[in-house]
């Protein structure tokens, strides 16, 4: 399953995240702060995109460590 990157919108897998590529990542607990892709880069995103990164980026704080239960809330609530 997928989480998002709350500063680009890339999604990754999260056993990619958490496993393979770990420090290539910046997080906080299931949140992904940058990736690979945006790391050092700005972004320009299109404002319903900032807006939808914002509910991931809400959804990912509340749920802190739980990174299974943000990729199960995310599929769930199609916002995949």
């Amino acid at each position: 399953m997928d989480i998002i990157c709350t500063n680009c919108g890339e999604p990754w897998d999260m056993d990619y995240v958490r496993h393979e590529a770990k420090e290539e990542f910046c997080r906080q607990g299931a949140l992904i702060v940058a990736c690979p892709c945006c790391q050092g880069k700005q972004q320009l995103l299109t404002p319903e995109l900032q807006d939808y990164l914002s509910t991931v980026r809400t959804i990912a704080t509340i749920l802190a460590d739980d990174m299974d239960g943000l990729a199960v809330t995310l599929k769930d609530g199609n916002l995949i």
